[in-house]
């Protein structure tokens, strides 16, 4: 759980000030602290934890967040009839929720407060370019972050499409009571999943090569041209797992980079003194600016 809390605590670091470059920062700010997001407010969604349907709750691994998500009546609808035709007016709602080790009883996590709200709503004619759902992400105070509302909408749209089997929705409902079955998802064959696929480390931008050890002729990549192509901080974060799966299951680095190769995450495999186990890695995200400066923030650790 220390482990926990460090990489949460190296999370909050990583916000787009510290991960860009200063004059692209610079330019990130005049988009944060802002109360509209593609043309919606948190006020717009006023209690909605109060109000409308609990649907689930998952536990992200890579922020050591609970998140809660809700839905209003038409979304609930669809979910209650297993459509994936999801209405104009169904809306999503979510909260991320920091945790951490309950002092007094260390097997416990236990919530700090929120940390995010993320608003995801249907309109298929207004939001065509993001596959019919316009995203919204505020801060605790109903602000928005310092990123590019429509390159971060993008972003998101390209990680849903991963589940357009399910309409483009992550989560699937969860039967609280009384029998507490758990979530059923798609067996559906032709869903779509991360991708992954060898290349040669020359393929790599410069710097990239320069981080990984001239043992490794070949790494693992993200493939999946979308999430590519639409990369932010929330990409770069949440596929931390993703790649950590795939670094221990090929003993491998594996990355994830941008298609102008200006972002990535990457995973190392690496041999770290005390750890129990042989999951230990280097954890790397970085940005390159345009003037060739890199930026990045690394962290070693164990996996048990």
């Amino acid at each position: 759980m220390i482990l926990q809390i460090f990489l949460f605590a190296l999370v909050n670091l990583l916000t787009p000030d510290t991960l860009y470059s200063a004059d692209q920062a610079s330019k990130l700010s005049n988009f944060g602290g802002q109360t509209l997001m593609n043309g919606y407010r948190l006020e717009d969604f006023k209690d909605f934890e109060k109000k409308w349907h609990l649907v689930t709750v998952r536990f992200r691994k890579d922020t050591n967040e609970l998140r809660w998500t809700f839905a209003n009546d038409l979304a609930w609808k669809s979910l209650e009839e297993g459509t994936i035709d999801y209405p104009d007016g169904a809306v999503f709602a979510k909260i991320g929720i920091a945790t951490t080790e309950d002092p007094q009883f260390p097997s416990s996590a236990v919530p700090l407060g929120a940390r995010r709200y993320q608003i995801m709503v249907r309109n298929k004619s207004r939001n065509a370019e993001t596959g019919g759902w316009a995203y919204a992400l505020f801060d605790v105070n109903g602000k928005t972050f310092p990123e590019d509302p429509i390159a971060t909408a993008k972003a998101c749209n390209a990680c849903h499409q991963i589940v357009a089997n399910r309409g483009a929705v992550f989560s699937q409902a969860f039967q609280f009571s009384p029998n507490l079955k758990g979530a059923v998802f798609s067996k559906n064959s032709s869903f779509q999943k991360l991708n992954f696929a060898w290349i040669a480390t020359t393929e790599l931008d410069s710097e990239a090569q320069n981080l990984i050890d001239k043992k490794w002729k070949r790494i693992r990549q993200i493939t999946n041209k979308d999430i590519r192509n639409n990369l932010f901080q929330g990409t770069l974060d949440e596929v931390r797992p993703s790649l950590e799966r795939e670094a221990y299951e090929m003993k491998a680095p594996a990355i994830l980079m941008s298609t102008d190769k200006k972002k990535f995450s990457l995973i190392l495999p690496i041999t770290k003194d005390g750890c129990k186990s042989e999951r230990a890695y280097k954890s790397i995200m970085t940005v390159l600016s345009s003037d060739r400066k890199i930026d990045f923030r690394s962290l070693e650790y164990c996996n048990p």
